[in-house]
């Protein structure tokens, strides 16, 4: 197999280059190009490990902005990257008893528990 076989499709020259010279040296073993590798942390409101799911309840007044936004997306993203359901719940406080009742509706559909239960 050729080097080129064990490198991400979209590589520069000087990083063809490169890996010639590292190969050369007998600096590739164990090696990965182009290995994705997760630098952010967060924090979710509720996590349930066993069953990979992880409730955010997001405050309009904090999350309404297009940046927070997009922070939050981002963060689903590499949650779900990483095997995490994920759910993201809007509200508008205070949290009376009837939006309360719904948002623990949701979390159960989410978490697959019969209502009843």
């Amino acid at each position: 197999m050729s080097y080129k076989a064990n490198m991400h499709p979209k590589v520069s020259q000087a990083e063809l280059q490169l890996f010639r010279a590292l190969s050369a040296e007998g600096l590739t073993t164990g090696m990965v190009t182009q290995k994705p590798i997760i630098l952010k942390a967060t924090v979710p409101d509720f996590c349930w490990p066993e069953k990979r799911k992880v409730v955010y309840l997001d405050g309009n007044q904090v999350h309404s902005s297009d940046k927070q936004q997009e922070k939050d997306e981002e963060i689903v993203e590499l949650l779900e990257l990483q095997g995490w359901d994920v759910l993201r719940i809007p509200y508008d406080p205070p949290m009376p008893e009837p939006c309360l009742r719904e948002i623990l509706a949701q979390i159960k559909r989410f978490l697959n528990v019969d209502e009843e239960e």
